[in-house]
């Protein structure tokens, strides 16, 4: 049994308790659509997403959104709730339960994605320099590399959340690297996560003595999927630089001693 239909659930926003109604709404139902997974609850609806509520909706109502969820209500008015939840009907029509009567369930939109996206907290890239130790000779090839700190969210790496009660994952793509040396110089933006000598292939040779503090600035792209459906790309990117290395280009010279 798949429940209610989509417009069956959207109806549920014009039901009252007895004695109410909108044109005088004294008290109304509270509504929550709890994912039929064994950890959720009226108060923690969304707590896991397991594969059972989702290939339920997959295969039983393939034209609905899922997950598979069992919608509670219960009575409220000014003063709060007025008493506990209880169980209306299954549904695989999850995201258009309403928050309560009279007010449909507010939708999830691409703006909301993307603004969400934009408060991932990103992994800061860290540039990688050799030679080692924060010194280098004119014109020697220093080797740059990114490396990734345990901070943040990193290329491929999931950040779950909840946005008007469906939940939301982002998982951030790498969409560039620029390589900023310091000196005036940009590498890139490239896809290359640089390397160490003898095999990196982001180099980069300093013609004049300085006192610099390059570093690496990425682009990130991102994938999002919502309730636990299939990825899909965010129409938007952002771009983060990482901290600066500080690096002291140094000049050698020849002497000739007479013994």
């Amino acid at each position: 049994m798949t429940g209610l239909t989509e417009a069956q659930v959207r109806a549920l926003a014009d039901s009252y308790p007895d004695g109410a109604s909108a044109e005088t709404p004294t008290s109304w139902y509270d509504y929550v659509a709890v994912i039929n997974c064994h950890q959720n609850s009226p108060e923690q609806p969304r707590l896991e997403l397991c594969g059972s509520a989702i290939v339920y909706c997959e295969i039983y109502a393939p034209s609905s959104p899922g997950p598979y969820a069992i919608i509670f209500r219960r009575v409220a008015d000014a003063s709060g709730p007025l008493g506990g939840w209880e169980s209306v009907a299954p549904t695989c029509f999850t995201p258009f339960v309403p928050t309560r009567s009279g007010e449909p369930a507010e939708e999830l939109t691409e703006a909301m994605i993307v603004e969400q996206f934009h408060k991932t907290q990103f992994a800061l890239p860290e540039a990688v320099i050799q030679p080692p130790d924060g010194s280098t000779l004119v014109n020697l090839p220093v080797y740059f590399e990114l490396a990734w700190p345990d901070a943040g969210f990193e290329p491929s790496e999931v950040d779950t959340t909840t946005l008007v009660g469906r939940q939301v994952r982002i998982r951030p793509t790498l969409a560039g690297v620029s390589y900023v040396t310091g000196d005036g110089r940009t590498i890139g933006p490239t896809t290359s996560l640089g390397g160490p000598y003898p095999h990196g292939d982001i180099t980069h040779e300093y013609t004049a003595a300085a006192e610099l503090a390059p570093y690496i600035s990425v682009e990130y792209g991102g994938e999002v999927s919502v309730d636990g459906g299939s990825w899909t790309t965010i129409p938007s990117t952002a771009t983060v630089d990482g901290p600066a290395v500080p690096l002291q280009v140094l000049t050698s010279r020849n002497r000739l001693y007479n013994n």
